[in-house]
Order: C-alpha cells, then sequence, then structure tokens
C-alpha cells in the first residue's frame, strides 16, 4: 500500500482514534487494517437493525486481530432521552440497548452517547426532561458498570456545561463520563471552552477533535478554524489529564491534515500523550 502517512502522522496515530462511521468500514478497513488504526465506529440505527452478530463479529475480528483499539459511538438522529412523550424515550432507550448488544462483540475501550436535549425546544420542561433521561441513563451506567466499560456523554446542542453537571451530580460512577467535542462547543453553545473545562475536568474522559469558524458544525482539520486548541491543551497538561483523543475529519484528505495541525499544537503546548497500543 502507498504510504499515506508520515512516520511523525504514524506515531501520533497510536495516540489517537479516529472516528470511522461503521457504514463506510468497507471502503477503508484496508488502510485502518495496514496502520492498525485505532477507531472510534459510529452506529447510526439502520446499522442497528440491518448488520447480524455474524457481521459484527468479522469485524471486529479484523479489528483485534491487528490490535486496533476501538471506541463507539451511538445512535442520535431523533432521539431524545428526555422526552415528554414516552414513545420517543422508549424508542431512545430501544437503541441504546441495541448498542449496548454488540459491546461483548466489540470489547470497546468506551462508549459515547448523546443526551438529545436541545434548548430550542426543550428549555421549557428542563427539569421533567431531566427527571425522564435519568430513567434511561440510570440503568444503562448500571449495566456499563458490570462490562467494565465507561459510558459518556457528549455535548451537542446544550449552550452550557450545567445539563452535564447535573446528570453526572445525579448518577456518581466511575464508569460515567463527559466527552467534550469541541467543535459543537465552539459553534452551538456560546459559553466559552474555558468555562466547560473548568466545569466537567473531573470527568472528562474523550474529547472530539476538530475545528470550525464558530459559525457552524464544519468538521474542519485542526488549525483550519478558530478553536483555541492551545488553551485546550494548555488546560490538561496544568491538571496532568490525558482523555481519549478522537479526530472526527468528515472528508478523507483531512485527516493528514488534522494530524499534522494537532501536532503542532501538541509540540507548542508541549504535552506528552501515551500511547494506546
Amino acid at each position: 500500500m502507498k504510504p499515506y502517512f508520515s512516520d511523525a502522522m504514524q506515531t501520533l496515530l497510536r495516540q489517537v482514534h479516529i472516528n470511522m462511521p461503521i457504514k463506510l468500514l468497507p471502503k477503508y478497513l484496508e488502510m485502518i487494517l495496514h496502520y492498525r488504526l485505532n477507531v472510534e465506529l459510529g452506529f447510526e440505527a439502520v446499522e442497528l437493525d440491518r448488520m447480524s452478530g455474524k457481521e459484527l463479529s468479522a469485524v471486529a475480528g479484523k479489528l483485534h486481530g491487528r490490535n486496533c483499539r476501538i471506541s463507539l459511538h451511538g445512535p442520535f438522529w431523533d432521539l431524545s432521552t428526555g422526552s415528554v412523550d414516552p414513545l420517543i424515550r422508549k424508542v431512545s432507550v430501544s437503541r441504546f440497548q441495541q448498542l449496548f448488544e454488540t459491546l461483548d462483540i466489540f470489547r470497546p475501550v468506551q462508549v459515547v452517547l448523546h443526551t438529545g436535549f436541545d434548548p430550542r425546544h426543550h428549555r421549557g420542561h428542563r427539569r421533567a426532561w431531566l427527571d425522564n433521561s435519568m430513567a434511561i441513563w440510570e440503568p444503562l451506567v448500571k449495566r456499563a458498570e458490570g462490562l467494565n466499560i465507561p459510558l459518556l456523554l457528549e455535548n451537542v446542542w446544550e449552550r452550557d456545561p450545567e445539563l452535564h453537571l447535573e446528570l453526572f451530580g445525579r448518577i456518581d460512577s466511575p464508569f460515567f463520563g463527559f466527552c467534550l467535542d469541541v467543535g459543537h462547543q465552539h459553534s452551538f453553545s456560546g459559553t466559552a471552552l474555558s468555562v466547560w473545562l473548568e466545569a466537567l475536568w473531573h470527568v472528562l474522559r474523550e474529547i472530539h477533535v476538530h475545528d470550525n469558524d464558530g459559525s457552524r458544525d464544519a468538521h474542519l482539520p485542526v488549525g483550519r478554524g478558530s478553536i483555541d486548541f492551545a488553551l485546550l491543551f494548555d488546560f490538561l497538561k496544568a491538571r496532568n489529564l490525558t482523555p481519549l483523543l478522537t479526530l472526527e475529519p468528515h472528508l478523507e484528505e483531512h485527516l493528514p491534515e488534522s494530524l499534522s495541525g494537532l501536532m503542532r499544537v501538541m509540540t507548542a503546548c508541549g504535552t506528552a500523550w501515551p500511547v494506546l497500543s
């Protein structure tokens, strides 16, 4: 296979995960196995319905055979864990349970889900939304504890860290943590990155890494937008934190550029990251 990454990039690739929608895996599997990429496999509802246990086991076997670490990202479109409609909550928990049925197959290092909270629609009944949501998260966290696999909640539309703080305050478990998506924070929240970090660093287990200019969730390579990655890595270094870094390029050609941008920031900040495998 023609070399795709420089030696320095390949070193960094041993320290991060790369997001990979499972529907695109056939296209990129050869490259993943060749470079032994660690991947965050993303599932949508259609894959959970369509893919058999045999198919999933075949995928997992190929990745494990090359010592590729796996994390999972669950479905999120149209799901709302705190919805006032019990049928929507039922669908939401059903999709999450489908994902959890794959954990014995993939043996992921952690699982990322969205809350489904949208302040444009849910702000007026926030308390009821939280109570409804808790009825879903509590049994899922128990299940995650039994499997020894952390369950992480990612920020999307939330305007500030308060909702996540309350959820983590209600469920105190080392297997329940936060995934900071810096692209979502920068384009959707309107609350400074430093505020999110100060509020949730104690439960921070993963960071989704991509860039934008603040106007939309563009998933650009690191350095192409205006996210303050120097602030981020200085903060992590000061607290000796090394959460899992997952790069989320939406175009194949953006991955090398994002790796280069991430290397520049980490070098400038003097941060060292552990080799994952």
